[in-house]
């Protein structure tokens, strides 16, 4: 079925559901409650301002030139308030989830561009189209002579049902009110732990949570999108913890290392994600640098930690002979896999008890990794743990 029929049931669906929310009918009624109103325009400025800059971040031509178009706004909207998007005080916890959505593009520009046109297309076309207009015939037009592979018709199709979701959801929340704290926009299952409101600070928060999904591979092929939502909620939680003394810092982080590392996540991809987090904390706001600097202290921490037990050259080394047993296709899936599996050697040897456990069993698991992958895993662990035992025969380093 061609992409454009594709879209068309899909977005019928969406808008269907969206159009039947209190929120949207009082909004074709005009009887929206002004505070509702700015918020839902504030969510839409943000959404519109980051598409604008993911186009126009992206090196392909066709995009760019989306991203230089201004598209008109609906007669329903307000034009002064959708084309200024807050740039410190948000007016609703609503808006976090347009924010997120909003890096998410920002992240989308340099891994799949082409993704880029689903959000084009349901934000500025299929949303709140305007009279007379069809968006499919208009984005069947644009498309026509434009050839997309398999994939990347699934990661427009993917980038539509996160948009209307979003959408979907911050008009449920609207009206009538429904009171969520603020992470719940982040992460639905996250509870009612703190997070950052501070807009700098939010989007640092979530350009750090990308940048360590972009590192490690394994994250988007073990957790998915529910995963990458508890990463977003985890690092606006982190940042919390800027303004505490260190002692207490290392306190929260060490819990949460151990907790993380226990369900398959050695603690290197926090370490490395702390670093992350502190150069965006520190790049978006300088001025509060001092408070920022102490999540890379603590990261050096774990790092001395770890490097008691296997330094970064070992680590290195553990990687580089796992690329070289897998071959560059696997190796190039799933990059820095070798590195994860001596990490968490490193933690079994540090204490924590089902650090290699919850991972190896899933990179052992025969109905996704092909033989070589598997002796390649057993043979890291084999080599890893025979050098620890030979440094700790007790079994934990800090014994001896």
């Amino acid at each position: 079925m061609p992409l454009v029929d594709r879209l068309r049931n899909e977005s019928q669906a969406h808008h269907a559901c969206v159009e039947s929310l209190p929120c949207f009918r009082a909004l074709a009624n005009r009887t929206l409650p002004p505070g509702s109103q700015r918020a839902l325009h504030q969510a839409l400025a943000l959404l519109h301002e980051a598409l604008t800059q993911a186009l126009a971040a992206t090196s392909h031509p066709a995009l760019m030139a989306l991203g230089a178009e201004a598209p008109p706004v609906h007669p329903l909207l307000d034009a002064g308030l959708v084309s200024s998007a807050p740039q410190d005080r948000l007016e609703s916890p609503v808006v976090i989830g347009a924010i997120a959505l909003g890096e998410r593009m920002r992240s989308a520009a340099h891994r799949e561009p082409l993704s880029l046109l689903g959000y084009h297309y349901a934000l500025r076309l299929a949303l709140l189209p305007l009279p007379g207009t069809s968006p499919w015939s208009d984005f069947a037009q644009w498309l026509e002579g434009r050839a997309l592979d398999a994939a990347e018709e699934e990661g427009v199709l993917r980038t539509v049902g996160e948009s209307f979701t979003l959408v979907r959801n911050l008009l449920d929340a609207l009206h009538p009110p429904r009171e969520h704290p603020p992470a719940w926009w982040l992460n639905r299952d996250a509870g009612s732990h703190p997070i950052t409101t501070d807009l700098d600070e939010l989007r640092a928060a979530l350009r750090a949570a990308e940048a360590s999904w972009e590192e490690f591979p394994y994250y988007a092929w073990r957790y998915g999108e529910h995963g990458r939502q508890f990463s977003w909620s985890d690092s606006a939680w982190l940042v919390t913890l800027g303004g505490q003394g260190e002692a207490q810092v290392w306190k929260h982080i060490s819990w949460l290392g151990g907790l993380l590392a226990n369900r398959g996540m050695p603690r290197l991809m926090l370490e490395r994600h702390l670093r992350v987090l502190s150069r965006e904390l520190v790049h978006a706001k300088p001025m509060h640098r001092r408070a920022y600097d102490v999540l890379s202290r603590v990261a050096e921490r774990m790092a001395g930690e770890r490097r008691r037990i296997l330094g970064d050259d070992e680590l290195r080394m553990f990687g580089e002979d796992f690329d070289a047993r897998v071959g560059p296709e696997w190796s190039q899936r799933l990059r820095g896999a070798g590195e994860l599996l001596a990490a968490a050697v490193a933690d079994e040897y540090g204490g924590i008890a089902q650090a290699v456990p919850s991972l190896a069993s899933w990179m052992r698991e025969p109905s996704r990794f092909p033989a070589p992958w598997i002796r390649a895993v057993e043979r890291t662990l084999l080599q890893a743990r025979s050098l620890c035992r030979a440094r700790f025969p007790s079994g934990v380093a800090g014994r001896e």
